[in-house]
């Protein structure tokens, strides 16, 4: 179950808790700004393969001596010490601006346990103390937020994100791609106040990622660099194409922008992937995963009318291959159906839809239920790609649509992915104003 950890309010600055839960009291402190030198800003934690580990990653704009992460049971009691990577990074705009990245791995943590933590140079320069709640063991049930298209301005689900969180609302946050609108910007800077914007929720919880089209600079850098941590474990070695288990389901991110980047590399790297990928799902052991979920940032299945043409030769493309130099690259979907798996998350339309089970263009014959799917044959594909950003949002009309889509909702807002029990997925879309649900179905497996 979530466990409430306390966020923000944002004034001149942005602030993150200090410490805090289900029964703490709020105390702030002003992140870094542009220019603090060696004082860490930035904060986020990732996960591992291994869930008594949590990775925390931070930003220095100077380069510093030692990189530390000192965590314990309380704020005072900081005792246990860990050594961290810090490495620079730099733009690829026209004055080279660096940064540098640093990246611990906290190991041994106990199931079900909340740890406070701060990041510094180890003598002088520390973060604000940040708090984050270990799973259990044995309890199946969490809760993820799940968006993509978050930018900087026009975040409109940033704000409600905070108020779930501190109402224990989830547990672990999945961006599906377009982060900050973007990265780049700015010679960076624009990544930075994107990644101090989100410190009240990636501080807190696992934020896990997938990168989108918005990321395409210098061949994705920003994106590599500034959430190298997930990479470190993963057993593709990369975080563009990777999988981790959580709870009874096996998550799977993917790259979407192979099929559309050729410029910048040879499309061999869409045989690299699914080679990957095929041996990933081959190894599932669905009795103790019995939920396969994957997730990218461009959809397979959407019906906007608005940006042809990403619902029609986009998708295409994507969903079904095409050929290039009398070389033909297979698409995503018979893999989706291939392996059974459950559901498919998606963004990059700045909108909601939810389709009924569909393969091959073609519903599930045996779904009748909008709101329950029970034991679906094919997989079922949302996207919620309307976390708010500057290109606002897009729109469907009454004609424009296959048969397999079921729900369509212009509105900004995000999802929530509960999964319940080994046998019971439960996803509820969320408008941003108000927080009122707008879709909600069953998974039943």
């Amino acid at each position: 179950m979530a466990v409430r950890v306390v966020l923000v309010t944002v004034v001149a600055v942005i602030v993150v808790a200090t410490a805090g839960g289900r029964d703490g009291v709020a105390s702030a402190a002003p992140v870094a700004t542009q220019g603090s030198g060696t004082q860490p800003q930035q904060l986020h934690l990732a996960l591992t393969n291994d869930l008594s580990q949590r990775t925390v990653s931070y930003v220095t704009l100077e380069s510093t001596d030692r990189s530390v992460t000192t965590f314990g049971a309380s704020p005072s009691q900081l005792t246990r010490r860990v050594n961290c990577t810090n490495r620079p990074f730099t733009d690829g705009g026209l004055t080279h601006r660096t940064i540098y990245l640093h990246e611990c791995v906290l190991s041994n943590l106990d199931f079900a346990t909340r740890y406070f933590y701060k990041v510094g140079d180890g003598d002088a320069v520390w973060s604000p103390v940040l708090n984050f709640t270990t799973w259990a063991r044995d309890d199946p049930e969490l809760t993820l937020a799940v968006y993509g298209d978050m930018g900087v301005i026009n975040a409109r689900s940033l704000k409600p994100l905070q108020q779930d969180l501190a109402e224990g609302g989830y547990d672990l946050i999945l961006h599906v791609g377009d982060f900050a609108y973007n990265m780049d910007t700015d010679e960076g800077k624009r990544g930075d106040a994107f990644m101090n914007m989100i410190e009240p929720l990636a501080g807190h919880v696992p934020y896990m990622t997938c990168l989108g089209n918005h990321e395409t600079a210098y061949n994705f850098s920003h994106y590599t660099e500034r959430f190298a941590a997930i990479a470190q474990t993963t057993t593709s070695g990369n975080n563009w194409w990777f999988s981790w288990d959580v709870s009874v389901v096996h998550f799977v991110a993917l790259s979407s922008e192979i099929y559309y980047n050729f410029y910048l590399y040879p499309y061999v790297k869409i045989t690299e992937q699914l080679q990957w990928l095929e041996r990933d799902l081959q190894r599932v052991d669905r009795s103790k995963t019995p939920f396969v979920v994957v997730y990218l940032h461009r959809p397979l299945y959407c019906s906007n009318t608005d940006d042809l043409p990403d619902c029609s030769l986009d998708t295409q493309h994507i969903r079904e291959g095409f050929t290039h130099q009398g070389q033909f690259y297979p698409g995503l979907d018979a893999f989706m159906y291939k392996y059974n798996v459950n559901l498919v998350l998606v963004a990059h339309e700045h909108s909601y839809e939810r389709t009924w089970p569909v393969y091959n263009s073609t519903v599930d014959p045996t779904q009748t239920n909008p709101h329950v799917y029970h034991n679906p044959q094919y997989p079922t594909h949302i996207v919620s790609g309307a976390g708010g950003c500057d290109e606002d949002l897009d729109y469907y009309d009454e004609l424009h649509h296959g048969p397999w889509s079921l729900v369509r909702s212009a509105s900004y807002g995000y999802g929530h992915l509960h999964i319940v029990n080994s046998t019971h997925l439960h996803w509820t879309q969320f408008l941003a104003e108000g927080r009122n649900g707008t879709d909600e179905f069953w998974c039943v497996s």
